[in-house]
């Protein structure tokens, strides 16, 4: 067992400045790929973060390559793709976490091994909550520059998995969970709160409350699916940071397991930042809370073109109030020189989801339909010529 009081701390440097990653949807399942790779070491030399947080799906769970062959070489290939995606943390010396997404779910190794995997790593500050559901539910403190005080804090939740045709939502013990670790530090802070984001996989429903509702036919417009079917939106620029971009809905939980309701409680919770939907790098105010995504660093499965990218965080320890957040994507770290894979096209027309794929397969089978009544019609008009 890992003694994780004995890990030199996070802190703020003598500046009073502290940098914070987070990277999203890495998704691989043999390794990492090169252009992935690319993006990730790119950004890490132009970022120089003091703390990266994986975001959850770093492994691709569905991936056909991990399920061939004996239980130990679908795990070797799992382990293989975890090491690939930390070696340049490694090579840096960049302390990390993570949450755990969907498709880390998904993958033929079980949470706990996938975990053990992390913490061979004396750079990893994930821990483990086995009294409440999911894997590696924990909270990491940043020091303050001149004493040991906390003076910021990260939640890392794990938002689980597929739950029908939606996705489960997080369970009340997790919820409860956060408000004890909450009043805790706020105890031990002479009775302040220690402002704070929170980081998991899979969107809250509230972050729905920066899109709007608009006509079908408005362009643009995304038709919703599972609770938001029949209705289309379109993100609300009027709520969201310059340079935000949207090119999919929330995929969120059809249940709301009333975390957002927790975290206005007592003013604590800065932000709440997601993964999950690729295609998504925006950030937006809900009831004076900040929800956004990273957008996919990942180039196998979806997602926004050379948009991908990873978000970054900057705090100033006397004004952690006001920090500053954006993506650096692909395109601006790399250049034109790296130029657009030439598969990518392809790989981003991919849908998020089955929700999503549903209008398509609709428009697909309106379409073929359309196509056979009128060679159906032609057939008959042309058999009614002959008989003239």
């Amino acid at each position: 067992m890992r003694n994780f009081k004995s890990l030199p701390p996070l802190r703020f440097k003598a500046d009073g400045t502290f940098t914070l990653m987070q990277i999203s949807d890495v998704q691989d399942c043999r390794g990492v790929a090169g252009r992935s790779l690319q993006l990730l070491k790119a950004a890490l030399e132009q970022e120089k973060p003091d703390f990266v947080i994986f975001t959850g799906d770093q492994i691709k769970g569905y991936g056909v390559p991990l399920w061939f062959g004996t239980q130990a070489q679908k795990e070797r290939r799992c382990t293989r793709t975890l090491e690939a995606i930390l070696e340049p943390l490694e090579e840096r010396g960049i302390p990390f976490s993570f949450t755990f997404g969907n498709h880390d779910h998904d993958a033929p190794m079980s949470g706990a091994e996938q975990i053990r995997v992390y913490q061979r790593s004396a750079l990893c500050r994930a821990e483990d909550a086995p009294e409440i559901p999911g894997y590696a539910n924990h909270a990491v403190q940043v020091l303050h520059s001149g004493s040991d005080g906390a003076a910021l804090n990260f939640y890392l939740l794990d938002s689980h998995g597929a739950q029908g045709t939606g996705y489960q939502a997080l369970d009340p013990e997790q919820v409860e969970w956060y408000r004890r670790t909450r009043d805790a530090l706020a105890a031990a802070n002479g009775g302040e709160v220690v402002p704070s984001l929170l980081f998991q996989h899979i969107p809250l429903e509230e972050i729905m409350q920066l899109y709007r509702k608009v006509p079908r036919g408005t362009k643009g417009a995304m038709e919703g699916y599972r609770i938001h079917k029949g209705a289309y939106y379109i993100l609300d620029a009027a709520k969201v940071a310059p340079g935000s971009f949207a090119g999919e809905l929330p995929s969120c939980p059809d249940r709301n397991a009333g975390l957002f309701t927790a975290a206005k409680e007592k003013g604590d919770m800065l932000g709440m930042f997601f993964g999950h939907d690729h295609s998504n790098g925006f950030h937006g105010k809900v009831q004076g809370v900040d929800l956004g995504y990273a957008p996919s660093a990942g180039f196998t499965a979806y997602g926004p073109g050379r948009q991908r990218g990873v978000r970054v965080f900057h705090f100033r320890e006397d004004d952690l109030r006001n920090y500053q957040t954006y993506i650096a994507t692909d395109e601006a770290l790399l250049g034109s020189h790296a130029g657009t894979p030439w598969y990518l096209p392809v790989v981003d027309r991919v849908p998020s989801s089955f929700g999503a794929a549903k209008p398509l397969i609709r428009r697909s089978v309106f379409a073929g339909t359309a196509v056979t009544l009128g060679v159906a019609a032609l057939a008959i008009a042309k058999g009614k010529n002959y008989k003239k």
